[in-house]
């Protein structure tokens, strides 16, 4: 297993973080400023104070896939996202994410939670990537959270930056 933690603080309030995750135009953008391709919303439900998001997109695999695990990824890896992000009274927003990427025998799921500070609000994520498979499992977990841990701080630039 593979743990990715962080906590990225932000100037600007909940919402306005949440909007980079919740309003299309916005995750476009982001993940088209990480390289990634061809994004599309599979569906968005909204109910009372919970909203559900079922995206896919495509993510380059890169040049330093591991030579064992070249068979498993192609060019570019097919991602499925769920995220179900609940508003609590505090004004926080929680997400339950987990993610599916075809061809890696790996498995992905954690939390975000983004709370009010005083300056604006900070986002706390924790990732956990597993993989049932012996040897090839841990080194395909290891090549995943290393990815996720570069994705994750590019998308923190790109929301403080917009």
């Amino acid at each position: 297993m593979r743990k990715v933690t962080a906590n990225h603080p932000y100037t600007i309030d909940v919402d306005d973080v949440f909007n980079f995750f919740f309003i299309e135009e916005n995750v476009v953008a982001k993940h088209n400023s990480l390289g990634a391709r061809k994004y599309r919303l599979k569906s968005m439900d909204e109910s009372g104070s919970t909203v559900s998001i079922d995206s896919r997109r495509e993510v380059p695999v890169g040049q330093e896939v591991p030579s064992a695990l070249r068979k498993f990824a192609g060019e570019w890896n097919k991602v499925r996202q769920r995220e179900t992000w609940t508003l609590n009274d505090d004004g926080s927003r929680h997400c339950k994410i987990r993610v599916d990427l075809d061809g890696l025998p790996v498995k992905v799921q954690g939390e975000m939670l983004i709370t009010p500070t005083d300056e604006g609000c900070v986002n706390t994520v924790n990732i956990e990537v597993t993989s049932s498979l012996p040897l090839i499992g841990k080194m395909a977990a290891d090549f995943v959270g290393k990815s996720i841990e570069l994705q994750m701080e590019g998308e923190y630039e790109f929301i403080k930056s917009a």
